[in-house]
This record gives C-alpha cells, structure tokens and sequence, in this order.
C-alpha cells in the first residue's frame, strides 16, 4: 500500500545522519523507479570505513561500490535486492569485497522496501562489516571437522553427541567401530535404543538430567554397553554438558574402550603371577642347592654305615632286616632330594634324539610293579609318533609322576582303570589352558609332533585344585602321604623341554594330563647310553693288585670321614683321612704325608675342594684328584675340568661310586 511521502531530503539526510552516529555501519538510501531503475539518494560517511569510498564520491559515482566485488558477485547482490524490491519483502544478503585499499572483507546487508505515492519503491539499506565474526564462525566450523577428525582418528574412543531428549547429533567413527551403528544409522535415534542396556534406563536418564542441571559433567565410570549386535562391551564413561550459541544445549558422551587395556592388565596380572612364581622356584632352588650338600652328607655317613654294618651281620637276619630297611629308607631320602633338585632345575640335561615309546615300555614295566593289581593299565602307542629330543630319563620321570598321580587319585582302585597314549600331533598344541610352555607362538611348533597323555577314571578335580595344581608342596593327600613335589617336577621338567602340558578334569570324570612335544623331524635317533657301572649294591672287597695304594681324602664332615676311613681300610687301601684342608695341603709340602691320589669334598670352610685340587696338583701334576660334592652344581662341571680334576663323585652314593672311583683310579696310577 502506498505511503505518504517523506519529508524534504535536507531534513530526511539530517535524521539520517543523526541516526548513523548510534550504529554501526553504513545507512544508504536508493529510490527504485519504474523499470528497476535504481537510484542512490544517501550514504552515510561511515561509507569509508567499509568501502575505503567515500560518501561523496559514492554519490557522484555508485560504481565505485559495485566494483569492489567481482562480476558474479555483484550480479547476485543486485538480483536478490531487486527480488526483495519485487516482492516488497526484507532484503538480507551477505556478500564479500575487497576494499579500495584491496582489503578482504564479508558485508552484511539488510533492507525494508516502502512503496512510494508515485509508484516508487524507497529503501533504507543498513551495511555492516561482519569479517570478524564469520571469521570466528568459519574458525568454529573449521574446529568443529578438526575435532571430529581428531575423535575419528584415535583409537578405542567413542563420542556421541545428543540433546536433553537423548536422541543422537553427533556419532562419530569411534562410536561406530565400538557399538557396530553406522553415523546414518545412529543419528535421530535416542541413546536408550543405541547403547544403553534396558536395565540402564532409568539411571542413564537421572544422570543426563543432572548433568543438565548442575551444569556440570559427569564421570559415569565403568559400564557395561551393549553392541548392535546385543553382545556387552566395558568402556569408562565420562558425560559432558555444553552450551552453544545457535545449537543449544548439548550433551556429550565419551566412551574408552576398555577390552585391549583389560586384556593388557590380565596380561600383566598373570606375567606378575608367573614372576612370583619364578622367584619362589629360585628362592627354592637356591635353597635346594645349599640343602643337598648339608643333607646328602648325613645320607651317605647314614647310607654308607648301614652298608659296612650289612656286610658285617651276614647272617644275623634280625639286624639285616633292620639295615635294609634303613638303606630303603636313605634311598628314598635320596630320592627326594633328587626330586627337589630336578624340580629346581639344578640337575644337567642330557638330551638326545630318542623315540618315547622307549621310555613308555621302561615305564610301563616299573609301574606294573607298583601298581595296585586291580588296576587295569592300557598303553596304545602309534608308530607313526615323531621322535623327540629330550632327557630320557626325566621323561621317565614325568610319566612315572603323572601314573602314580592318577592311580592314587582314585578312590575305587578295585574298578580303577589307566590308560596312556602316544600318538602323532599336527601343529601346535589346541587352545586351552596351557603349562609348562604357554607363552610359545603356533609357528614355533613343528608340524608333526608327539602327544603324551595319561587318563584316569578317578576323583577328578575342581577349578580351585587345578589353579594350584602345578605349585610347589601343594598336595590333595593326607599329611604324610605325599610330598606336593610329583607335579611341580613334571611341570619344571616340561620347561626345560619347552613343552606344554594340558589338562582336562572335573570332580566325578577323571583326569587327562595331555603332554606335548616337539617333534624332532628326521634327526637320527642316538643309541642309548651304557648303564652305569655299579648300579647294583656290591660289598667292598679289597680291589685286586689295588692293596696299599695310599689315598688322601680330605672332608671337613667328621662323620663322612670315619666312614672312608673304615671303607678304604676294608678296601685294602692306605688311607690319610683329614678335616682341614689347609693341614693336609701343609703336610704335603714338608713331606709328612705321600699319596697315590687324592679326593677332596668340594665346599670346605678355608679353602674349597677345587683350590686344594689345584695346590695338590702344582706340587704333584702327575697324582690324580677327584672331587665329592653332595651338589655337583654346573659350575663345579665346567670349572673341574680347567683344575686338572681326573672324576666327580656324587654323594650320598659315596660307598658305591667313590670306591669305583678309587679303584678306577687307583689303576692309572699303578700301572
């Protein structure tokens, strides 16, 4: 509808100008006339400021403002405000320039076209420079996509955005790695149907609301989410309030991925037990190490006279009754020892290419022997199984172990029933619980290896026996009845073999003990070693051609002493028995004391074994000197050679192997 018209210009340019001086920017005024004809009538002097023009040369010349932008750019200003004049509605429109000074700037430009008596349409145009703030706008953006590209990009982080009504904004690439929705999937549904478990609802929405409240954020802590695929997965939750200026109120949730660090810290937990465990398993083996000696010592003088006495009662067969029965009792106290030390892995392997059918069939015929006669053993060995490269002799020892375990274990020894299997294994041993060499990659395994398994129809065991199974001293039997050795020396044994042990038990089934190895391919199998040489118990007779050879044994135990003394003079030989190392060394270098040979205990107050060993054999390189240890550790092996020493001689098997020893000897000496 047409207005009436406005006052004279000179009074109209004077409120104009007034009215400039309170605002911002520039104030133009243009009449459109008939034909879209425009015509400048008024432009503030602020005109400067923006356009680097000024208002009077505006006036004189309104190109100078159109030429600050380029053709395209002012081909759209001046359509979209002939639009507005067309439709007699608010103009609004943004625009860049560069100024006359060839400054980059963004204009904002708003207009009310008033339609004039005449026909005219008269518009007041306000100008504003709005650089700075659609810079900070373009910024925001800018730090909104870096944000987001941030979030995408590290690993194990989940970001959704959503409102006070918990329907989705925001998803980021975190978020669909970790629950499974894709970003088109998620956004426009509410949180309630993405992630939140049903159970979680009531408390998910308490702390939304009170994060909207408080104006404060929230650390959730751990949760327990759930996947597209309905599978839980724990993450750390923490919810995040914020405001923004033209999107409002937002909420923010930040959710860390918490299954590769659990993993990790069940990694970590279980490489702690192990440590623990390994330091137990040294502690104990440096105590079994210093143990043996001491404890081998009072064997071979208990061992040792319970033979010399045995000789001597001949057909008293009340005190020979009574003598066997202690060197029984010594040989199962040696026994222990030896368990302990093979557990603590101090005993050198010895290991070569064998076959464990071998070692199966030696088992077999000394279990039949203590095997309780209704037990019903079965042994299935397959040729096909792959030779393997370990001890034979510990490999004997862990089937022993694993055969007199499942027998006692069970309950009903009338309806008892064991069976051991050797068979061919392709590949790595199956997932499952693993001992003995667990931490081994599938590829350090050959492709053919051989499997070992024992199998009872016993008690079985629960989770709690079988957590400590392989522990030290841990024992199911009554006190007196075992030891808790059996199994921790089997699991020692498996590791140095680097073999993985398996086993599968519950209370009312059994038990399987499923041992593997690695396959020794086409190795070709060594022969069995010589047995041992005296293995049989023998009386000490006096050693033929061997009378008067003079023996120099030096051992700081007096009870090991007397009985040398009394073997070597049965034996026929001339015997300088002493205690102090240093006396016998003195005696020898004035000439007080000759001998044929000389054997000395290894650990000695003063001087050891092998220092007296290397004076002796200064003062006589030609005399032979063996060493007895009730520890032959494997540095006394490596050492023992480079001190010249001719034998070392184990206790407590002093009375057997020390006069073989002697006499072996004693042979290179009188030849």
């Amino acid at each position: 509808m047409p207005t009436t018209p406005f006052p004279a210009a000179a009074d109209d340019h004077q409120q104009l100008d007034e009215l400039t001086e309170l605002v911002p920017g520039a104030l133009l005024r243009y009449r459109v006339h008939a034909g879209e004809r425009v015509e400048l009538l008024y432009i503030s002097r602020y005109a400067l400021d923006i356009w680097g023009v000024t208002a009077e040369a505006a006036l004189a010349n309104e190109g100078l403002l159109w030429a600050t932008g380029n053709r395209d750019i002012q081909i759209e200003l001046r359509e979209s405000f002939l639009q507005a004049v067309r439709q007699r509605r608010i103009w609004w429109h943004e625009w860049r320039i560069k100024d006359a000074q060839g400054r980059a700037k963004w204009l904002r430009g708003t207009a009310k076209p008033v339609e004039q008596d005449d026909g005219s349409v008269l518009c007041t145009a306000f100008i504003m420079d709005v650089t700075e703030s659609l810079r900070a706008r373009a910024l925001e953006r800018a730090g909104d996509v870096r944000h987001r590209q941030i979030f995408d990009n590290v690993p194990g982080i989940a970001v959704q955005g959503y409102g006070r009504d918990l329907i989705v904004t925001y998803w980021n690439a975190g978020s669909e790695r970790l629950y499974g929705f894709s970003a088109a999937e998620a956004l426009g549904r509410s949180m309630l149907d993405l992630v939140v478990p049903a159970h979680m609802h009531a408390s998910f929405k308490a702390t939304v609301n009170h994060m909207v409240t408080t104006r404060t954020p929230v650390i959730s802590g751990v949760q327990w989410l759930q996947r597209k695929d309905g599978s839980s997965v724990e993450v750390h939750c923490n919810e995040v309030f914020m405001e923004h200026p033209e999107r409002g109120m937002e909420c923010f949730c930040i959710d860390f991925d918490l299954t590769e660090r659990r993993a990790a810290e069940d990694q970590r937990l279980a490489l702690q037990a192990q440590l623990r465990e390994s330091q137990k398993l040294e502690a104990l083996g440096t105590l079994a190490g210093g143990v043996a000696h001491d404890f081998n010592n009072i064997l071979a003088a208990i061992v040792g006279n319970a033979r010399l006495a045995l000789e001597d009662t001949q057909d008293n067969a009340p005190a020979t009754t009574s003598l066997q029965e202690i060197l029984k009792a010594g040989s199962r106290a040696r026994d222990l020892v030896q368990r302990i030390l093979s557990f603590s892995r101090r005993q050198v392997l010895e290991r070569r290419v064998i076959p464990l059918s071998a070692v199966v069939d030696e088992s077999v015929r000394l279990l039949r022997a203590t095997l309780p006669r209704s037990v019903v053993l079965r042994v299935v060995c397959d040729p096909r199984t792959p030779l393997v490269l370990a001890d034979p002799t510990q490999m004997q020892q862990v089937l022993l172990n694993l055969c007199t375990n499942a027998w006692q274990a069970m309950p009903d020894k009338a309806s008892g029933k064991l069976l051991i299997e050797l068979r061919p294994h392709h590949g790595a041993p199956p997932p499952a619980r693993l001992d003995g060499n667990a931490s081994d990659a599938p590829a350090d395994w050959p492709e053919v290896n051989a499997c070992l398994s024992v199998s009872d129809n016993g008690a079985g065991m629960d989770a709690q026996t079988l957590e400590r199974l392989f522990e030290p001293f841990f024992t199911t039997k009554p006190p007196g009845e075992g030891t808790g050795l059996g199994l921790a020396v089997v699991h020692g044994i498996l590791r140095d073999h680097q073999a993985a042990i398996q086993v599968d038990s519950a209370p009312g089934r059994g038990s399987t003990f499923t041992v593997y190895f690695r396959g020794a391919g086409q190795m070709e199998h060594a022969p069995e070693p010589p047995a041992p040489a005296g293995s049989a118990l023998a009386p000490v007779r006096p050693a033929c051609g061997l009378a008067g050879t003079r023996i120099l044994y030096v051992d700081d135990d007096e009870l090991i002493n007397h009985l040398i003394e009394r073997m070597l003079q049965r034996g026929g030989f001339q015997a300088s028995v002493y205690r102090n190392p240093r006396h016998a060394l003195s005696d020898v270098r004035e000439g007080k004391l000759h001998y044929d040979l000389a054997i000395t205990d290894f650990a000695m107050p003063g001087m050891s074994g092998l220092d007296l060993a290397r004076e002796l054999r200064a003062i006589h390189p030609e005399r032979p000197v063996a060493i007895t240890s009730g520890f032959i550790a494997e540095e006394l092996r490596q050492l023992a050679p480079q001190a010249g020493i001719a034998d070392l001689i184990p206790k407590p098997n002093t009375c057997e192997e020390l006069y073989e020893a002697i006499a072996r000897l004693a042979s290179r000496v009188c030849r």
